[in-house]
């Protein structure tokens, strides 16, 4: 079974993908002993912690940093002590801030009063993000913890090297080369307003921003056809903070995050494949060495 978050990649930590736990992560250091829950009566709905461990939720659950009876504790200080309210209604999930400090996120937009959540929202309280489920049903069987994305495949193929247990986010990860040879094509329209890329005769649409990111990959692995193929290609978080159009002020590693991951979702949705690697300390890069003609 695939992760429940993108539906399309394997497991590799807990019951989540490399990739969505890499949705998670925090510049805070937490172990998974500082999240506790308390539940008597759960529902079919959990919460999925930055180790892909599932938290069942009951129909009212306070999350904060001190929970006196029944409820998900965060023992870290930029959780309030009470930090915010999840409650189910008529079958819609509902998520409130009860005045933190540091404010509660859903898909990183802090909430002001009572906010909707979905099966596969990202929510946030202080520094520590989950993700949401509406049904614990179907659930993949929870692999050990390892690091970011560490095997390199061509596009479609799962990962196959076996856990690494007791690592933690800061570890280096192993990376297996061996990247296939792909045709790209950029068709970027004089008017702007985005690009069409087409990979091997198929072809995705894309916003200005996404065509940029892969535009910017693509010539990089490109241009270091001379570099050892474990460490070509990559562009950092902050090259890409700096060199795309943005439609916002101040973009930061989570916009990256979000642009990267909405490249992927097109490039599945058209049958291209997950082209897109992400690795800790080194950035993003193409799964796949562009063909020359």
């Amino acid at each position: 079974m695939k992760c429940p978050v993108c539906g399309v990649r394997d497991p590799e930590v807990g019951v989540l993908c490399e990739e969505c736990r890499d949705e998670l992560s925090s510049p805070i250091r937490i172990t998974p002993e500082q999240i506790i829950l308390r539940s008597l009566r759960p529902t079919e709905a959990a919460l999925l912690d930055p180790w892909g461990r599932v938290h069942r939720l009951e129909a009212r659950t306070i999350v904060g940093r001190q929970i006196e009876s029944q409820g998900l504790a965060i023992l870290e200080p930029s959780v309030s002590r009470h930090h915010a309210h999840l409650t189910l209604d008529n079958g819609v999930w509902t998520l409130r801030d009860l005045g933190s400090a540091n404010g509660t996120f859903h898909n990183d937009q802090l909430i002001e009063g009572a906010v909707a959540v979905n099966g596969g929202d990202r929510v946030r309280f202080g520094h520590i993000a989950f993700y949401i489920l509406s049904s614990v049903d179907k659930l993949p069987v929870p692999r050990a913890s390892r690091t970011v994305t560490s095997t390199i495949k061509p596009p479609n193929m799962p990962a196959e090297l076996p856990p690494i247990a007791n690592k933690t986010f800061e570890e280096e990860e192993t990376t297996n080369v061996g990247l296939p040879e792909m045709r790209f094509r950029m068709h970027e329209p004089t008017g702007g307003g985005g690009g069409l890329i087409e990979v091997d005769g198929k072809q995705v649409q894309l916003t200005t921003t996404q065509f940029e990111l892969m535009a910017l990959m693509i010539r990089r692995m490109a241009a270091e056809e001379h570099q050892p193929e474990l460490v070509r290609g990559f562009v950092r978080s902050s090259e890409l903070i700096a060199d795309l159009s943005w439609d916002t002020r101040e973009p930061s590693e989570n916009h990256v995050k979000q642009l990267v991951r909405r490249v992927r979702r097109a490039l599945i949705k058209a049958d291209i494949g997950d082209l897109i690697e992400s690795r800790h300390r080194f950035g993003y890069r193409l799964r796949a060495i562009p063909k020359t003609e």
